[in-house]
């Protein structure tokens, strides 16, 4: 996703990547590395005179664009850390996460960002819960947390005060047996608990009963706290539904789907698909946030496909292996930066930072040496951020020295597959986000209690790392 294009590193780059190279020059320049113009490359390099420059993937055309634009920026080489100081030398001896290298535990622990201790919370679900009663104070509003990709880590909250409202990609999951969007059973679907609203069927007489009973009070806590979640459910679901509205077109589109269309011509992909619907869904949940009755909100939603053990550049192809994968997320994010830029939903470009988090990066060397080779898991990885907020064209962070084996400097953990021992802690990335929307300096460490072994609180921003405007 992001490589050296020149001097040192490109150098071991080239001598380390083996089939996996993405070369500078190539008779068909489709498969050229695009060479990016940031413009603080001594600050991100890691030994001074290291870096020359820097690239992206072919297929990251958009994605350079908005980076050379300002819109858009990197983070080098994060990773899930318990303590700072972590080194091929030290490997052994030195605190580390549990369970390093494992999909599923490396996953929570990005998502919690406190990998030392068992898993109670995410750092969204904190965020959340501290930010809610502030910025969000209607007892009519929306969960300010929304799932578009089912039930996460990172969006739990300690006390449970804030239950992430989940969707999937096709929009609302409404309560089954009352037909498309309640059409058999209410005249108005956004109209909720309304005795003149229900019709005079079967299904309406069975939800109005069901509803009834969902606004009852119970004597036990436990049968509260059930009943709770499907009339909060219920609830959210129906400003959600509202929410969507201002963004329904003819035919079935949405006023939203030229952005994405226009992103994907040429790009071999078509725009409907799971992870750009994803986006689509949470730019028209931001077009139509009046409904929703917040003024923070924190989506969640998943690109899978990344577990690339094989073929991970596959010949020739634009749909396949980590080729699709770039391809599908440039083009995604140039059409939810371009429709949160458009009328339709308010240019509000300023205020939504996009991020990414991924469990980890693969092993920098391949694990063949012919064309179905594939890389294998690993530890740190980059990262990207990308809003109006962001201060653009920079790499922040340190890249990662690509030497191997026991010399100084490896990016090795163990072994000479390059590990990548990460440089900068998820706790730094995700606070920096977490004080961008509201979360006082002070309080800083109740959201990530891990954070003061890595940076001085309220400091977090040391180290090459101010990547969001005040």
């Amino acid at each position: 996703m992001l490589l050296p294009f020149s001097g040192t590193a490109r150098t071991d780059y080239e001598a380390g990547r083996g089939m996996l190279t993405i070369p500078t020059t190539h008779a068909t320049t489709s498969l050229n590395a695009l060479q990016l113009n940031a413009t603080n490359i001594a600050e991100c390099d890691p030994l001074g005179g290291y870096l020359g420059t820097l690239g992206v993937h072919p297929k990251f055309t958009h994605v350079k664009s908005m980076f050379d634009a300002g819109d858009l920026a990197f983070i080098a080489n994060v990773g899930t850390l318990t303590f700072p100081g972590v080194t091929r030398a030290n490997y052994s001896s030195a605190p580390k996460p549990p369970q390093l290298y494992s999909h599923s535990d490396q996953q929570v622990q990005w998502q919690s960002s406190i990998p030392d201790k068992p898993f109670t919370s995410g750092w969204g679900g904190r965020v959340a819960e501290l930010l809610d009663p502030a910025y969000n104070p209607s007892s009519g509003n929306a969960s300010m947390n929304i799932s578009i990709s089912g039930v996460n880590s990172f969006q739990v909250s300690p006390a449970g005060q804030v239950a992430p409202y989940i969707m999937t990609s096709g929009g609302l999951v409404n309560f089954t047996g009352y037909g498309t969007n309640y059409a058999s059973a209410v005249t108005n679907p956004s109209l909720l608990f309304q005795a003149s609203n229900y019709k005079n069927t079967e299904q309406g007489h069975r939800l109005k009963a069901f509803e009834n009973v969902l606004q009852m009070t119970h004597a036990s806590l436990m049968e509260n706290a059930y009943n709770g979640v499907a009339l909060n459910a219920r609830l959210t679901e129906g400003m959600v539904g509202t929410a969507l509205q201002s963004t329904v077109g003819a035919s079935g589109t949405t006023t939203l789907d030229s952005y994405f269309t226009n992103a994907f011509s040429g790009s071999g992909l078509s725009a409907n698909n799971d992870f750009a619907n994803q986006m689509k869904l949470v730019a028209r949940l931001i077009a139509g946030r009046s409904a929703l009755g917040n003024t923070r909100q924190i989506f969640f939603v998943q690109h899978g496909g990344y577990d690339t053990h094989i073929s991970q550049i596959p010949a020739g192809s634009n749909t396949a292996g980590h080729t699709g994968l770039m391809n599908n997320l440039n083009c995604t994010l140039k059409g939810f930066a371009d429709a949160l830029k458009g009328a339709e939903v308010g240019n509000v470009w300023d205020n939504v930072v996009t991020f990414t988090a991924s469990d980890f990066t693969r092993t920098f060397t391949p694990n063949k040496t012919d064309n179905t080779a594939g890389s294998d898991h690993a530890w740190g990885g980059h990262a990207i951020v990308m809003g109006g907020a962001v201060k653009g064209q920079r790499v922040y962070g340190k890249y990662p020295v690509l030497k191997l084996g026991n010399v100084t400097d490896s990016i090795d953990a163990t072994g000479t597959r390059g590990l990548w021992i990460p440089s900068t802690p998820v706790d730094q990335y995700a606070a920096i986000m977490a004080r961008w929307l509201g979360v006082d300096a002070s309080t800083l460490g109740d959201i990530f209690p891990n954070l003061s072994r890595f940076v001085t609180l309220p400091n977090i921003t040391s180290g090459n790392m101010d990547f969001l405007e005040a």
